[in-house]
C-alpha cells in the first residue's frame, strides 16, 4: 500500500465531521437518550462511522509506512500503539473500539443502549486527544 497524506488528512477531516455532530449529544442525559429512538439510531451509527474512520486512519499508515497487516481491528489499534503512532494512553483510550465497531456493524449481541451511551460519552471526552494524535501522524510521517 502506498502512503498517501491527502488519504489520510480525507478520513481526519471526515472523523473531525462525525466528532462534531456526536458533541451535540454531549447534555443528553441517559433517561432522554434511552426514550428518543431516532437519537439511538443517529448516536449508534455516528459510533460506528467514527470507530471505523480511526481503525482505517490507524490501518493505512500501519499498512503502508510499517507494512504491518493486523488481523482483527483489535490488532489494528494494539499494533498502531507497538509502532508508536498513537501514545499508550490513547491506546487504553481506543482498547475495545475494534470489538465495540463489531457490535454496531453485526449485532452479535443485541445493543445495549447503556453501553452505547457510555461509548457516546467517552468518545465525546476522548475526541480532541483523538483528534491531535491522528492529525500530528499526518504531518510527522
Amino acid at each position: 500500500m502506498v502512503f498517501k497524506e491527502s488519504t489520510l488528512l480525507r478520513k481526519w477531516e471526515k472523523l473531525n465531521e462525525y466528532f462534531n455532530d456526536l458533541y451535540t449529544f454531549k447534555d443528553l442525559s441517559l433517561s432522554e437518550y434511552l426514550k428518543q429512538k431516532n437519537t439511538k439510531y443517529v448516536v449508534e451509527r455516528l459510533l460506528f462511522l467514527i470507530a471505523e474512520t480511526i481503525l482505517d486512519f490507524l490501518e493505512h499508515i500501519l499498512a503502508s509506512k510499517f507494512a504491518v497487516v493486523s488481523e482483527s481491528y483489535e490488532d489494528i489499534i494494539k499494533n498502531a500503539m507497538k509502532c508508536e503512532i498513537i501514545t499508550e494512553n490513547l491506546y487504553k483510550d481506543l482498547k475495545g473500539l475494534g470489538s465495540f465497531r463489531n457490535i454496531l456493524a453485526h449485532e452479535y449481541l443485541e445493543l445495549n443502549d447503556e453501553h452505547v451511551y457510555q461509548n457516546m460519552k467517552k468518545m465525546i471526552e476522548i475526541s480532541d486527544k483523538v483528534l491531535k494524535e491522528l492529525k500530528d501522524q499526518i504531518f510527522m510521517i
